[in-house]
């Protein structure tokens, strides 16, 4: 994440963490999405049976996409700053929080999918992967449930810390 607070003048950076976080995740869903419609294309040249396990993530990473344009839009610096503002709200504070946490909690579910698709595509036959795929990533979400919310206090606990860090920094 970007510095807020740079250490000799109290001025604020050009634009919050979870503003260049959402970004970023911006920048990897609509590059998944690329790789999802090239991946579909070249299977429905050589692979016709999986073609359609190619074109799964498609409508899903649209919705992504389309979340994380609103989280992008929902923290900018010129929706949560006045022009003359020194330092970070709560609102700015909790803003970061939020988002880095659904972003790293997407990011988890993501990376469960396509764990459960390699090993349903590696068990199953080609016409059972996608409902094999389906079940393992339900039963993957389901054991990962409990801790979802651990990674919302862990963003809590490292954005005070950075804070306190920086205004240390700031006063000495």
């Amino acid at each position: 994440m970007s510095t807020r607070v740079e250490n000799n003048s109290q001025t604020l950076s050009q634009e919050p963490d979870a503003h260049i976080v959402a970004r970023h995740f911006r920048t990897g869903a609509r590059a998944l999405l690329a790789l999802s419609l090239i991946a579909t294309i070249v299977c429905l040249f050589f692979l016709r049976d999986a073609a359609y396990l190619a074109a799964i993530p498609i409508p899903v990473l649209y919705a992504v996409l389309a979340f994380t344009n609103y989280l992008e839009l929902r923290s900018r610096a010129s929706n949560l700053r006045s022009p003359n503002q020194k330092r970070i709200t709560l609102e700015e504070l909790e803003m970061d929080i939020e988002t880095v946490g659904i972003v790293t909690v997407v990011k988890v579910i993501g990376v469960l999918a396509i764990g459960t698709f390699i090993v349903a595509a590696s068990l199953f036959d080609w016409a059972v992967v996608g409902a094999a795929a389906a079940a393992l990533l339900s039963i993957a979400i389901l054991i990962q449930t409990p801790f979802l919310p651990l990674y919302f206090s862990e963003f809590e606990r490292d954005e005070l810390a950075k804070l306190k860090h920086e205004r240390n920094h700031s006063r000495g």
